[in-house]
């Protein structure tokens, strides 16, 4: 069977030259990331961002070095959403209102502004929190702060990771937060990544 030379051309760069993209990430790219965000950032905050593709394939030596600018260290400082053309960030914000305070989580401060980073070509998108969303606020099904919204975007795109380093500490049960986390989300991939990454 003979192809036009087109079609050829693109046969020739699928089956030899071009990386395949299920959309799973290389773990040790995630961990390197992981291990430097800590290095520049301390307690707990959100991020997401997005990179290169080839940032995120296997053989890549991608750190994420260049991502926290004095910039964004500084518009966490005052406590504000940092929004980049490709990444955003947030702390917890506490907000008083008649009834009291409140914490606005801050991956739920990020939800408004996740589409800004979404669906660029050839680009992959990570999301990174410190500790994993709260069953009481960030996870729950009816719940005002939800960030279903978020987990369902992230889902959508072509390469993706939902990253954090520990669980929440008020939620016990590690195996009903990914239970949940899937029910949401069942085809966006989620690591921990500590002492060493691992998929979920």
């Amino acid at each position: 069977m003979s192809f036009p030379v087109p079609l050829r051309i693109l046969l020739i760069c699928l089956v030899i030259f071009c990386p395949a993209v299920d959309g799973t990430l290389e773990q040790n790219i995630l961990m390197a990331i992981v291990k430097n965000l800590e290095k520049q950032l301390r307690g707990q905050y959100a991020l997401a961002f997005s990179v290169e593709m080839e940032k995120c394939l296997k053989d890549s030596k991608y750190t994420g070095q260049d991502l926290i600018t004095e910039e964004v260290k500084k518009e966490l400082e005052k406590n504000n959403v940092y929004q980049g053309d490709h990444l955003l960030a947030a702390k917890p914000k506490k907000i008083s209102t008649n009834n009291g305070l409140y914490t606005e989580h801050a991956e739920f401060r990020l939800q408004n502004f996740l589409k800004n980073i979404l669906k660029k070509e050839d680009r992959c998108v990570i999301y990174f929190t410190v500790n994993s969303p709260c069953m009481e606020k960030c996870l729950k099904e009816d719940g005002r702060f939800n960030i279903k919204t978020s987990l369902q975007l992230l889902e959508q795109e072509k390469l993706k990771a939902f990253v954090f380093k520990k669980y929440w500490k008020d939620d016990k049960d590690p195996k009903a937060v990914i239970a949940r986390l899937k029910e949401i989300a069942p085809n966006l991939p989620y690591y921990q990544c500590d002492s060493e990454c691992k998929a979920l």
